[in-house]
């Protein structure tokens, strides 16, 4: 299964997928919620999800899915640098995480490792992880968002896409008082004044995936 916003993005996974002769796309879904439906009805082997979904966060796909259907790996996909998803990914229990800047060849060895079991990052990020438990005390944030929890982290990227808090607050289910409060969490975290600079930094941040 196949889960991003965007049809073209859709039709060509399905496309590049179905190409091989011992995979098929059995459904495709573009949120959360048609996701969970899509699992419901077709019981995929695996689901490949877009981190960064208009309607809702990949990583709370990812979560849900986890969630209802334990047994189905989720590789995630993303134009988003990999030093800073990946990891987040991973604990919210995705069994990988491909950029969308990969060739081809690598999404489907990617999609066939976390088929057989195993877990799919890149060489990259592996050292990374490697390095941080050799050598924990020697491992620096290179960015302040590193520094954020997952849920901050997810207000932070909608602020980003331009969304106000009341859009923010319904789209994953929270009052308003509490996006707000957590509007203040990110702006002592990120050392910004105001919400003006909030919002410049998180469309700055969005647009130049600065980590």
């Amino acid at each position: 299964m196949v889960v991003d916003d965007h049809a073209v993005v859709r039709e060509g996974l399905s496309k590049l997928i179905n190409h091989e002769n011992d995979m098929v796309v059995c459904c495709d879904a573009e949120d959360g919620p048609s996701a969970l439906k899509a699992i419901a009805a077709h019981k995929p082997d695996l689901a490949i999800v877009d981190i960064s979904l208009a309607a809702s966060s990949g990583l709370d796909v990812t979560k849900n899915i986890k969630i209802h259907y334990p047994e189905i790996p989720v590789l995630v996909l993303s134009m988003h640098e990999e030093a800073l998803f990946a990891e987040r990914a991973l604990r919210v229990g995705a069994s990988g995480y491909v950029m969308k800047v990969e060739p081809p060849a690598t999404l489907i060895h990617a999609i066939r490792r976390v088929l057989s079991g195993k877990t799919f990052l890149s060489e990259r990020m592996t050292e990374y992880f490697l390095s941080q438990v050799v050598h924990p005390s020697t491992t620096k944030k290179e960015s302040p968002i590193h520094g954020l929890t997952d849920r901050e982290f997810e207000v932070f990227l909608m602020i980003g896409k331009g969304l106000a808090t009341r859009q923010i607050a319904e789209r994953i289910n929270l009052s308003v008082k509490t996006i707000d409060a957590y509007r203040e969490n990110l702006k002592k975290k990120l050392n910004l004044k105001n919400a003006a600079e909030l919002l410049q930094y998180a469309i700055e941040w969005s647009r130049n995936d600065d980590v």
